[in-house]
């Protein structure tokens, strides 16, 4: 069975315009929005966490979201080896995904440099912690 079909104009319309707003240069590294720090599972109760990634292309490092439990700490966020928590140890709620007033950072950062986030589990065990910046 041979079904004809007719082109939608709308749909047509909107990829048109989309093609004329992104460069045709552009590598899917550059598309990339969110750098992922990847995720530690069953973490005991006191222990000390360490999320990390290398960037893989020079970006801005916008908004950081971590989730874990409202007990747990960040003790460190380092890029390079340049210290970016000052002072005592800070809630990892500052950084939770709920938070629509978490700190931006707008730092530059070169392809591959280190990015680590380090924190201390509350009196509570979690499950999953996870950590990963927004980008430019």
């Amino acid at each position: 069975m041979n079904i004809s079909t007719r082109p939608n104009r709308f749909l047509t319309g909107i990829s048109s315009q989309l093609n004329q707003k992104l460069p045709a240069n552009l590598s899917a590294d550059e598309l990339n929005v969110v750098l992922g720090l990847g995720s530690n599972v069953g973490t005991a109760a006191n222990a000390a966490w360490t999320l990390q990634a290398v960037a893989p292309r020079d970006m801005f490092v916008r908004d950081l979201v971590i989730q874990a439990t409202a007990d747990a700490i960040v003790t460190a966020i380092t890029i390079n080896g340049d210290a970016l928590v000052l002072g005592g140890n800070v809630t990892a709620a500052i950084f939770s995904p709920t938070n629509l007033s978490r700190p931006e950072f707008g730092l530059p950062v070169k392809g591959g440099t280190q990015v680590v986030v380090q924190g201390l589990q509350g009196a509570t065990a979690n499950a999953f912690i996870g950590a990963s910046f927004a980008i430019d």
